[in-house]
């Protein structure tokens, strides 16, 4: 084989492949994120910071359409129920207890406007 080849089959395959990684949903504690969901770097530097084992992500959808998604995943359970504002629910994963805050509208931690966005916040316990 010469290496022109080589090289054109190899961006071929790269090209086929590399795709495939982003297409894996994002997971923290043994929960998946909600598809589309953004992570927060403020809220969450801001939640680690003040000691919270969280992760914050922001997505346009409505918070009851996100709580949906939670309410129906595998191994979580609503605490309470969902409404138009959102919901929270909880999760036994990998030895430990994972809560899940969807919420919208929503304050940031450092104060100032509130957001129109939805929330989500994945806490371990």
């Amino acid at each position: 084989m010469n290496m022109r080849y080589m090289l054109f089959s190899f961006a071929i395959l790269i090209t086929i492949f590399a795709p495939l990684d982003s297409v894996q949903a994002t997971e923290h504690f043994g929960v998946q994120v909600y598809g589309g969901a953004r992570l927060d770097t403020e809220e969450t530097n801001f939640l680690k910071n003040v000691g919270a084992n969280s992760y914050c992500y922001r997505t346009g959808d409505s918070a009851k359409k996100v709580a949906a998604f939670y309410q129906n995943h595998r191994g979580v359970t609503s605490l309470g129920g969902v409404n138009e504002t959102g919901g929270m629910f909880v999760k036994e994963a990998k030895g430990h207890t994972v809560y899940i805050k969807v919420e919208s509208p929503w304050q940031p931690s450092k104060g100032g406007e509130q957001k129109k966005d939805t929330i989500i916040v994945i806490t371990k316990e």
